[in-house]
């Protein structure tokens, strides 16, 4: 039989798993923030593996499309050069792609950048659809990434999973996916403000 410690455990791991970040700048903070790369469109997953069993523990989607942003669903990743709707960072820059891998890779973690250049209306679709997906609930990440990209036709072979490895393994089958890893030895997340 359960004890109220233990009822309570449970009771307050659901309500930390449950909660969302539901912040956003204003929308003219927004549009000051936009950043139009001149590379062609394209979809970049982005995985942070543990090297202890290079197991996936977090994804996040760097969409080109019409601009530049970061989908990182549940990410705890912050900037004062960003601006964000919830789940969603505009103005991703390629030094912010770089502060981002950086941010991630550590002693003990690095970061799997899967970049496919993709059709101008595919990237569009998947930016309008990460900015629909809303605000993700802790330990979600993978179900919003993988929603996201499932609801479009060329990947509707990406299964809806609570497994970032299982998005970077399926990912990784479609032809023309270019993968780089970002390595780094410090021993903690890289919190600068910038």
């Amino acid at each position: 039989m359960l004890n109220i410690r233990t009822i309570f455990s449970v009771f307050t791991l659901f309500l930390v798993a449950a909660c969302a970040d539901l912040s956003s700048d204003p929308v003219e903070v927004i549009q000051e923030h936009v950043y139009v790369s001149p590379e062609p469109p394209s979809i970049t997953v982005l995985t942070m593996v543990n090297e202890d069993g290079d197991f996936g523990e977090h994804t996040g989607l760097l969409i080109n499309a019409s601009q530049q942003v970061l989908y990182d669903p549940a990410g705890t990743f912050r900037s004062v050069n960003l601006a964000r709707a919830r789940d969603v960072h505009y103005g991703m820059t390629p030094y912010m792609v770089e502060y981002y891998k950086s941010y991630h890779a550590r002693f003990g973690y690095y970061v799997v950048a899967q970049k496919l250049e993709v059709p101008a209306e595919v990237a569009e679709e998947a930016f309008r659809r990460a900015v629909a997906q809303g605000a993700t609930a802790k330990l979600h990440c993978a179900v919003s990434a993988s929603s996201v990209l499932n609801g479009i036709p060329m990947f509707s072979f990406i299964p809806t999973t609570y497994f970032p490895g299982k998005i970077m393994e399926e990912f990784a089958t479609i032809p023309g996916v270019v993968t780089t890893i970002t390595r780094e030895n410090d021993r903690g997340k890289n919190y600068r403000n910038d």
